[in-house]
């Protein structure tokens, strides 16, 4: 089943009691201040991967919180185990195959990600609103963590010899190939050893993912009938679930994201380069 709702799907749900939708926008990498989109469909509530729902103690951006910390967040929400959730953020297709992500990591499976986000959604002129709204009810989700969605340093460095899995890097090429500097200060330049690149941008046209025979031809170049496991990184763990997204999509199973992503790897001079 697609992973995916179609703007003119959700608005036909937009008055379902069961329906919690989220933005789940961020600020682009490398620019300053708050987020704050030019608008929220209607209905919305804020879905914070920076800080509400990240790790803060950790010195990696973006890092996964823990689970009582997303059950918590949820709940507040008025996420229930019953919901019908539906994640998107400002660029189309950005930051919101995280938030996707991070509900399979907790156990919740009812989530999909609006095909072409905010910006598809506007342009088909569908009810919007300033600032997010509020949950009136708690919700009674409850986190039943999947220890495998989300992977360390140690999981990455244990399967880099593995001929049964494969690393797939969304950063760009320039990045991946260690020709143009890292965005972030104190970071090495370069791959993770035997890694494969497939930039997010290469899967994405126009705010949206390809359409799925196009996804499993760039997939199938990358990944043979021996790969049981696919492991995904980027900068830091964000796009790396749009490439988790797409395989999804294409009925791969075994995904595995690594976390720390290069923001972790790139810092640590204690890691083999690729």
């Amino acid at each position: 089943m697609s992973q995916q709702i179609s703007v003119m799907q959700l608005d036909a749900l937009l008055h379902n009691p069961k329906l919690v939708v989220f933005d789940a926008g961020m600020v682009m990498p490398g620019k300053s201040g708050a987020y704050a989109p030019a608008a929220v469909i209607k209905g919305a509530r804020r879905f914070d991967i920076k800080s509400a729902l990240a790790d803060t103690s950790s010195p990696w951006p973006n890092t996964l919180c823990n689970a009582q910390q997303f059950e918590q967040q949820m709940q507040a929400a008025g996420v229930a185990h019953d919901s019908e959730v539906v994640v998107y953020d400002d660029q189309g297709l950005f930051s919101a195959a995280r938030a996707w992500w991070m509900f399979k990591a907790f156990g919740f499976d009812n989530v999909k990600v609006l095909r072409g986000g905010l910006p598809a959604w506007r342009n088909a002129e569908l009810p919007v609103q300033q600032g997010w709204s509020e949950s009136s009810s708690q919700g009674n989700f409850k986190a039943s963590p999947r220890d495998a969605h989300f992977i360390d340093t140690q999981a990455v460095l244990a399967a880099i010899d593995d001929d049964s899995t494969v690393l797939l890097d969304a950063r760009p090429a320039k990045r991946f190939a260690g020709e143009m500097p890292e965005p972030r200060e104190g970071m090495r330049a370069g791959c993770i050893p035997n890694s494969k690149n497939l930039p997010y941008g290469e899967i994405v046209q126009d705010g949206e993912l390809l359409p799925k025979e196009q996804l499993q031809s760039k997939l199938a170049q990358l990944v043979s009938e021996q790969t049981q496991h696919l492991q995904f990184s980027c900068g830091s763990g964000i796009t790396a679930c749009i490439l988790a997204l797409a395989a999804y999509e294409c009925g791969y199973s075994n995904l595995h994201v690594y976390d720390g992503s290069w923001s972790e790897w790139g810092a640590c001079p204690e890691l083999p380069l690729g």
